[in-house]
Order: C-alpha cells, then sequence, then structure tokens
C-alpha cells in the first residue's frame, strides 16, 4: 500500500519549478550587462552575525543565526529551522537523515533546549506568528525553504512578553521571512547527494515597482532514499511561496502564502540492547517486503510505516505609522495541516487521521513616554486538535501488502476549539549606559471540548460517517471545555561596563504546555476524563539569567550561567485513590548551567566560531508511578541529557574558495531515568567546501558538503521524555556527500 501522492513531475512545486525557470532565464537575460562585477566577500569579527551570534544590547539571552549560518549550519535539505539552530549553546538537535528532512511521528520532534524537551510538536513561530498548536503533525518544520529565510533567532532563559509564543518553557524559536528583495532578480540551484538524494529551487524576486509594489515567487521539489533499510524520506517534498510586500504612504502591508507536500517512508527506531551494536546500525529497519505469519510480524513491513501530509499557511503584517515614535502592527494568520501515518501497533496497522487548522491574530502598539518605549500587545489563537489524537483507525495487515479494517480504535469529536488569549505590556528604558526593561504577560488557556464517540460497530467509512454510525458519546470518556490562567512577569538590565564589557541580568517566568496527552490514554475506574481534564495546569518556569559580553580584537566572548525552578511539570504519576498511573502537572524540577559562545578573526581570512553547554537537569523528587514502584529520579541528570554539549567551526577564505569545517561534541546521555541506559558520547565533523565566481548570468557557487566527515557511528535522536526510558534509538547518518550549485542574479 501507498499513499496516492499523484506523480512528481505533473506536481505543482515541479510545474512551478519550470515556470521559475523560464522567468528566471529573462531576468537574467535582462540583468546580465549590469552585473559584471561580484562584490569580495570580507569575513569580519562583525560578519560573524552571519553564522551565529548573541544579540547584542539586550537583557535577555537570545541568539540569531543569518543567512551564511542557516546555509553552514542548517540541514542540507534546505528546511527546518530546528536544524538551524543546532550548534547554539543549550541546544541539543539530532536529526535522523543527513538532510534533516525527518518528520518524526508524534510531538517529539528532537529538540531541546537547556534539557527541557519541546515534547507537543513543532515548537516556534513564522514572523512571530504560531502556525501550528500542540499536535504530533510537522507543522510548520518544513513549510519554508531556507532560501526564503533572513534569518532564525532563539530567546532562551526569560523570555520578554513581548516575544510571543504559544509555550516558551523551551525557548522562543523565530524564523523571520525574506521578503521580496528591493532590487529585481532571483536565484536557481540544484543540488544532488548520496542515497538518491535530490533538490531543485528557484526564486524570482520583481524588486520595487513604480507602485512601491514588490513580490516574489518560488518553488522547490525535493527526494531521497532513506540512507537504511528500504524506502524513501522523503518520497516527494514540494513546496510553493509567495510574497509580497506594498508602501502606502504611513501604511506598511506584507503578505505570505507558503503550500508544502510532503511524504515520505518511517525510520526504525533500534532496541537498547540493538542500539549497542554497531553493526546493526545499518541493518534494523522495516521490512522491505511482508514477512511472517502473525499480525505484529506482517506490520514490520515498510508499506505500513509511512505518512503523508499537506501543509498550507497564510500571513500579513500591517503596519500603521501614526508617528515617528507610534505604530501599530495587526498581523493575522490562517494555517491548515492534513495528512496521516500509518504505522505499525501491536498486532494491528494504526492510520493516525490528522486534519486541523490554526487561525489568529496579534496586535501590537509601540509608541514612546517619557524617554520610555512602550509596548502593548494581544495575541488570540485557535487551534484544532490534535493534540490530542481524535482518530485512529486500526486494519489487520495480510501478506500480499493489503490493509484489511479492523475497527476504529479512537472516534472524536471537537466540539470547542482550543484558544489561547494573550496580553502584554513591556516598557524600556535607557538611563546613560544601563538599558532597564520589564514588562507582564496574561496568559488564558482555554482548552478544547472534546466528545469520545463509542466507536464499537462503526465501518471503514470517513469520519463524519462513523459520527453518524457510532452508538454515542461516552461521558466517561469526553471533556468539556476548561480555562487556566497565569502571569509571567520579566525584569532585564543591561549595562555596558566600558573597555568593551556589556553585563546584564534578566529574571522572569516562562509558561508550559498542560498535560493534554491524559485524554487518549486507557480509562481509569471511577476517575472521569473530566476530572483529570479539570486538573490540568500550566507548566511554569522561574528562570535567572546573568550574562556578561566581551569583545576584544576581532573577537567577542559570551559567558551565560541561568538557573530555572519548574512547577507543574507533566508527568505520569501513580494516584493511590484510584490505584491507577496518569500525567498530571505535578512535577518539579531544576535546572542550571553554563553556556558560551565565542567568535574570532583570528586571522586575514581566517575566523573562528563556537559554542559551550554544561546543564544540570533533574527532578527534585522521586516519582511513584505504579503502587509499588518508585522511580528514583530525585537528583538524577534528566533522560537524554548530556552533561556538556560543545560546537567549534571554522572558515578559511582563500580568495573566492571558504573552507568551513565545523565540530560537533555531544557528551553521554542516559535513556532512563535510573541511568541503567546509556548513550556514548560522540564527535561529529562536517565540512562544506564552497568556491564563487562572477559570471555574465549573475553570481555562481559552487558547493560540496560531507556530513560526518569521519564517518562516527553514535546513537543521535532517542525518543525518552522526562520519566519514560527510551523505547527507540535512532543511528545518525554514515557520512554523505552533497553538491550544490546555485546562480544568483
Amino acid at each position: 500500500m501507498r499513499f496516492d501522492c499523484g506523480d512528481q513531475s505533473s506536481s505543482l512545486a515541479a510545474g512551478v519549478c519550470r515556470q521559475l525557470a523560464v522567468a528566471s532565464c529573462m531576468i537574467v537575460a535582462g540583468h546580465a550587462q549590469a552585473q559584471q562585477t561580484l562584490p569580495a566577500v570580507t569575513v569580519t569579527a562583525e560578519h560573524m552575525g552571519q553564522w551565529f551570534a548573541p544579540v547584542a544590547n539586550t537583557p535577555s539571552t537570545t541568539y540569531a543565526v543569518g543567512e551564511d549560518g542557516i546555509d553552514l549550519f542548517g540541514g542540507k535539505g534546505a528546511t527546518n529551522p530546528y536544524s538551524m539552530v543546532s550548534e547554539l549553546p543549550g541546544v541539543q538537535m539530532q536529526t535522523i537523515d543527513a538532510w534533516g528532512l525527518v518528520n518524526q511521528q508524534g510531538g517529539n520532534k528532537g529538540l531541546r533546549v537547556r534539557g527541557e524537551i519541546a515534547s507537543h510538536g513543532a515548537n516556534g513561530t513564522v514572523e512571530g506568528l504560531p502556525l501550528n498548536g500542540p499536535g504530533a503533525g510537522p507543522g510548520y518544520l518544513f513549510l519554508l525553504d531556507a532560501e526564503n529565510i533572513a534569518s532564525v533567532s532563539l530567546a532562551q532563559g526569560p523570555i520578554a512578553p513581548d516575544r510571543f509564543s504559544l509555550y516558551d518553557t523551551v525557548g522562543q524559536l523565530d524564523t523571520r521571512i525574506l521578503w521580496p528583495r528591493a532590487q529585481p532578480g532571483g536565484s536557481v540551484s540544484l543540488a544532488t547527494g548520496d542515497h538518491g538524494f535530490r533538490r531543485v529551487f528557484g526564486r524570482v524576486d520583481s524588486g520595487q515597482l513604480a507602485s512601491d509594489t514588490a513580490f516574489f515567487l518560488s518553488a522547490s521539489a525535493t527526494s531521497a532514499n532513506k540512507w537504511r533499510g528500504g524506502g524513501e524520506s522523503p518520497r516527494r517534498r514540494e513546496t510553493f511561496a509567495a510574497g509580497l510586500s506594498q508602501a502606502l504612504g504611513a501604511l506598511d502591508v506584507k503578505m505570505f502564502l507558503g503550500h508544502n507536500e510532503m511524504s515520505a517512508d518511517n525510520y526504525k527506531g533500534l532496541t537498547y540492547a540493538q542500539s549497542k551494536d554497531e553493526s546493526l546500525f545499518d541493518k534494523v529497519d522495516y521490512d522491505r517486503v511482508p514477512t511472517g505469519t502473525t499480525g505484529a510480524q506482517l506490520a514490520n513491513w515498510q508499506g505500513y510505516n509511512q505518512q503523508a501530509f499537506e501543509t498550507t499557511a497564510l500571513l500579513a503584517e500591517i503596519s500603521y505609522a501614526f508617528s515617528k515614535d507610534s505604530r501599530l502592527v495587526v498581523k493575522p494568520f490562517y494555517a491548515k495541516e492534513k495528512g496521516e501515518y500509518l504505522y505499525a501497533s501491536g498486532n494491528f496497522v494504526r492510520k493516525w487521521l490528522i486534519d486541523h487548522s490554526t487561525y489568529g491574530v496579534t496586535t501590537e502598539l509601540h509608541t514612546e513616554l517619557a524617554q520610555a518605549k512602550l509596548a502593548f500587545g494581544y495575541g488570540w489563537v485557535s487551534m484544532e486538535p490534535p493534540g490530542p489524537p481524535t482518530c485512529w483507525k486500526h486494519y489487520t495487515p495480510d501478506a500480499n501488502g493489503g490493509l484489511n479494517f479492523h475497527s476504529w480504535n479512537m472516534l472524536a469529536e471537537v466540539t470547542r476549539r482550543h484558544d489561547l488569549h494573550n496580553v502584554f505590556v513591556v516598557a524600556e528604558r535607557t538611563f546613560g549606559p544601563t538599558l532597564v526593561k520589564g514588562g507582564l504577560r496574561y496568559v488564558k488557556d482555554i482548552l478544547p471540548s472534546i466528545d469520545y464517540y463509542n466507536p464499537a460497530g462503526v465501518g471503514d467509512v470517513g469520519f463524519n460517517a462513523a459520527i453518524d454510525q457510532s452508538s454515542g458519546v461516552v461521558a466517561a470518556r469526553s471533556v468539556r471545555s476548561s480555562s487556566i490562567e497565569a502571569l509571567a512577569p520579566y525584569l532585564g538590565v543591561h549595562h555596558a561596563l566600558g573597555s568593551g564589557v556589556d553585563l546584564r541580568a534578566a529574571l522572569g517566568r516562562n509558561i508550559g504546555t498542560p498535560a493534554f496527552d491524559a485524554f487518549q490514554s486507557p480509562p481509569i475506574a471511577g476517575l472521569s476524563k473530566q476530572q483529570i481534564w479539570d486538573d490540568n495546569e500550566l507548566e511554569l518556569a522561574d528562570t535567572l539569567d546573568l550574562g556578561a559580553r566581551i569583545r576584544f580584537a576581532g573577537g567577542y566572548v559570551e559567558p551565560v550561567l541561568y538557573y530555572t525552578r519548574y512547577d507543574n511539570k507533566g508527568v505520569s504519576v501513580y494516584d493511590a485513590s484510584y490505584n491507577a498511573s496518569y500525567n498530571q502537572n505535578i512535577g518539579k524540577a531544576t535546572q542550571y548551567g553554563l553556556q558560551l559562545s565565542a567568535g574570532w578573526a583570528a586571522a586575514r581570512g581566517v575566523n573562528l566560531f563556537g559554542s559551550f553547554s554544561w546543564q544540570r537537569s533533574r527532578f527534585d523528587e522521586d516519582l511513584r508511578t505504579a503502587a509499588a514502584t518508585v522511580r528514583r529520579t530525585k537528583g538524577r541528570q534528566l533522560p537524554d541529557v548530556p552533561l556538556i554539549m560543545a560546537s567549534l567551526g571554522a572558515a578559511w577564505q582563500l580568495g573566492s574558495v571558504t573552507v568551513a569545517p565545523v565540530v560537533h561534541h555531544m557528551g553521554r546521555r542516559y535513556a532512563n531515568v535510573e541511568h541503567t541506559e546509556t548513550m556514548s558520547a560522540y564527535t561529529v565533523t562536517n565540512l562544506d567546501v564552497s568556491h564563487r565566481m562572477q559570471t555574465g548570468w549573475g553570481a555562481l557557487r559552487t558547493s560540496i558538503a560531507v556530513i560526518n566527515l569521519f564517518d562516527v557511528r553514535y546513537i543521535g535522536y532517542n525518543n525518552a521524555n522526562e520519566t519514560s526510558n527510551g523505547s527507540a534509538f535512532y543511528p545518525g547518518a554514515p557520512r554523505t556527500l552533497m553538491a550544490k550549485v546555485t546562480l544568483d542574479f
């Protein structure tokens, strides 16, 4: 069985790529004579911010990655903002393939920040807008091509209230769009690599027209084989994007439309025993043909373990300047995600149907009063589950690769959407060399209402027909909406001490997700889902950051010390009243650590940059998970969190050639809270070599990338959360080569 994803050669993205190629040739021909020289690329200490650098002159710990850094650090599949921040201090991000193109099923997409896991779907915003809520689909992660991204920034520690996110205990990751350029032109690139990797991308910019209008169009098509087992990942990933900017005096309008279609075969995780045998790393995967006689054996076929999704997003930014000091910014957005996972579930094959939307608006008023900068904001985001899951079908596999419908395993209807309201006020003022910023965020999280329908006797029909066939709502497994409120204060100070030294401190509260997972868990005698739903709380993280920035000739060093206390962490805990374990927001934890980032122009044409993290992340108490089981979690490092991480990179420019190696070290991690299962430390080196030259057609860039240069065998991604054992281990990709040619005109 395969998803009907259509013929790639006749797809929307492929067709648009052909049209862009024609348009590109026309624009190139018209501008070839005007582009006879290419300015030299001068890399200096200030230019390091194009790779990654702490954001200066702010009390918060915020790192930004520019276009050069996105190209160097990001996955070579040229998407996924998680991969673009992977070398930042405090960031732990492992990809399952060499390209960063794997959408891992479920809420854990592979990102940790300061040891905290993003476990409820794609974490982050685009232009400050959360295009997806908590959910198991790909969200916004694969929506944008890297060539359409101007920068990615990650705020850690206390998050200022004017940096909006749904939940920010994992930091606040924001992606900025590369809006239409002022000059006409564009870019075309072709890439090919090991394991059948191939990608084509094209973008055309109109430039600023006489009407003060500018727009761009882009499209891409990507595919690759899996590096182990059979199948393709992605089988296809195709995107289309359009951006528009319009100046109308005091009014500025920007609009962006993005569409992504992707399908892929899943990678299989290894057991702990298999993860200790490196000879199995490229052997263990799903069967290439249906094998065995039992349902569980047959369900191990690759054809029963795959996914397909479509994601569309539309956003706008409308800004009106009342005066040079006052402006109003309104950002409405809408996003739609539709698709399904197919995967083995015991003796069955489960089909997880996902079809939901996210929409909302943010409004900000910026002004000045008594030399203070003021910002007032309101944001409303309306989300539709999953999460939690609402539609699961079970099928019985057969030896011919067919699926025979067995039953609905989960049939639930959302009767009230999940809404989040966010209100903030921020004031910022400079007193000589000292900047003070303070504010308050108020959050009202209105959980959804979900009716659980009795699935017994319902046939293999669509969702609406299944609801009609059901015998009715099961009240004990249904939930009505409930509200959770929280206040998140913030205070930060930045002081320029002089002699190239800045000091800063920030204290604030961040907010995390409620324990949604209780909804789909098995029922508990005497305990209704509504009781669990009503007991949900927002996770709270009170954090202190102390930092400094020390500048010297040609470089900088920025250390940060941090301390965080967590309340209401979602954990699975035993409740003696009902003789059962279930997810509750009652956990307490502590984090503290040291982060370093540095950059140095060591010599003419030679630049060094790096990061280092030492982190402790632990529970403050033991957790009882069953009547006779106590998990010895107190004081122990959380699963999958290393004590040490470090990255060191260089860019060596020799005329038109740049050589850029990056070395990444991941310390030893544990796969369970008892620390009896370990994942060994590893060090991986990636190498990029690029060449730039000017042609009559434009600027031509050729590059060769080697991922995992020394072919290190290691376990990267692990799906352990704070209290569960790591049930699946994923080896990192072997040495992989990619070549790319880009023409900018």
